[in-house]
């Protein structure tokens, strides 16, 4: 019987452990390949631009309406429906259309009364009802705020001045909003040496101020000879622009 030869640890041959070798070699160069290409499409020049146009409004959206205050939650109800009828139908007769008026708000709620001691001694009744009115002749404003005051409301909150169509100044305003971040965009390549690329990425936002003419102003002008002026609005577009660098 021949003896037995001892057992040699398993050792993995050369070819398998290059090909291991190989294989991680691979990977680990593709992480920063990777990594560079990610970085290369976040990178770029971006720049905000803002462009600004004029126009005459041509609407004014009025809110107003009426608050009672009564002992009895059916007699404020019935006080407030009767007035806000009246307040209808003065814009119904001024040439306002029916489908422009439209119901802002309707709240009620309870008061307790209570003496210098704090101690309830009866109850009323809030009602408040709001219309929104749209205008569309800027003209007879000032004159319908003073019906409709003398037909019974007392809760004018504002007017806010608009456009029909504001998509003519809105059209304005973008073009003008492009030139002016081209022209940041060239400014800052020129400054920091480089070559500027064409548009990689464009981000739009519109904004049309109208702030509404405080109530104090509105019962000034609620008498038959006062004016309201709608004066002009702006149309804002504001673009944040990506440029690819050369």
């Amino acid at each position: 019987m021949q003896p037995q030869q001892p057992r040699m640890p398993f050792m993995p041959s050369f070819r398998a452990s290059a090909a291991v070798a190989v294989a991680i070699v691979a990977l680990l160069a593709g992480a920063p390949v990777a990594a560079a290409q990610t970085g290369s499409a976040a990178s770029g020049l971006v720049v905000q631009g803002t462009g600004t146009a004029y126009g005459t409004p041509d609407l004014a959206v009025l809110t107003l309406g009426v608050e009672v205050v009564e002992p009895q939650v059916q007699a404020a109800l019935t006080q407030s429906d009767k007035t806000m009828s009246a307040v209808r139908s003065v814009f119904l007769t001024g040439g306002v259309d029916a489908k422009d008026i439209r119901t802002a708000a309707f709240n009620v709620w309870r008061e307790d009364i209570r003496d210098r001691n704090g101690n309830v001694t009866g109850e009323r009744y809030h009602v408040v009802q709001d219309y929104r009115v749209t205008v569309r002749d800027l003209g007879s404003v000032g004159s319908l705020l003073a019906d409709a005051v003398q037909a019974g409301a007392n809760n004018v909150q504002g007017i806010q001045f608009g456009l029909q169509d504001p998509a003519a100044l809105q059209k304005q305003a973008r073009a003008e909003a492009m030139h002016d971040a081209r022209s940041r965009a060239e400014q800052l390549a020129a400054l920091a040496g480089v070559t500027l690329g064409r548009p990689v990425s464009i981000q739009e936002s519109t904004s049309s101020p109208s702030p509404p003419v405080p109530m104090a102003r509105l019962q000034a002008a609620a008498a038959p000879a006062a004016p309201v002026e709608g004066g002009q609005l702006s149309v804002a577009v504001h673009v944040t622009v990506r440029y690819a660098m050369q």
